[in-house]
């Protein structure tokens, strides 16, 4: 089986090598890295916390307070993607609760209630989100993705006692510069900040690359 995968990934960076020669455009260090990257078999960096390995994990995320309802949907999507992010790149023995339990709760419940929700699905760790802030306009007619974010992890098994934190801080995308909103609609863009909000977010309970950011702008202009 190594044999075979080296010989695959061989085959793949020669072929890459080959597009190098007969390329004429702009796009040659592009591909030389590409190959570099598949031969080194990628760089990828451990979780930053183990918390959630052999657990029954549910994800909550809290919108802005000061504009709980506005963002009440971001908030939920958030969580969702979340929630799957950690099922996808299986994070050891984790046991994910279901996103529409959550939805029921948050429906019926108060917020600073939510380890009522850990212990009413039977969830060992709670992960625990909070958007401090979450905007999409930089100006009237420019997107810009701005939210500021908070992950806490309780562990229920010990009283609902806070085991981990970390102030993620602000998450600006794209970072440098804004897209005009006549390019997309405001859900396609809503859409694709939440999916770089919840990577960022999930990132730290998995192996992941560290360098899968840097393409983001990019990203955002499609």
């Amino acid at each position: 089986m190594e044999r075979s995968f080296s010989c695959q990934r061989s085959w793949i960076v020669a072929s890459l090598l080959a597009m190098v020669v007969v390329s004429t455009s702009g796009c040659v260090s592009s591909i030389l890295a590409t190959g570099i990257y598949l031969w080194q078999g990628g760089n990828v960096v451990p979780a930053q916390c183990e918390l959630l390995e052999d657990q029954r994990v549910v994800v909550v995320c809290r919108p802005p307070s000061s504009n709980e309802y506005r963002h009440a949907g971001a908030a939920r999507s958030i969580g969702k993607r979340v929630s799957k992010m950690l099922e996808i790149n299986k994070v050891p023995g984790i046991d994910v609760v279901s996103p529409s339990e959550v939805d029921n709760w948050v429906d019926e419940q108060d917020w600073d209630n939510f380890k009522d929700l850990g212990r009413a699905v039977k969830a060992s760790r709670i992960v625990y989100i909070e958007l401090d802030n979450f905007d999409l306009f930089k100006g009237a007619t420019l997107y810009q993705g701005n939210a500021k974010v908070q992950v806490k992890v309780y562990d229920m098994d010990d009283r609902g006692r806070e085991v981990w934190e970390r102030n993620v801080g602000q998450i600006l995308f794209p970072r440098n510069s804004g897209i005009p909103s006549a390019d997309k609609s405001v859900q396609e863009f809503q859409r694709q900040f939440i999916e770089v909000v919840s990577t960022q977010i999930a990132q730290y309970f998995y192996k992941h690359d560290p360098n899968a950011a840097f393409a983001l702008d990019a990203i955002a202009n499609k």
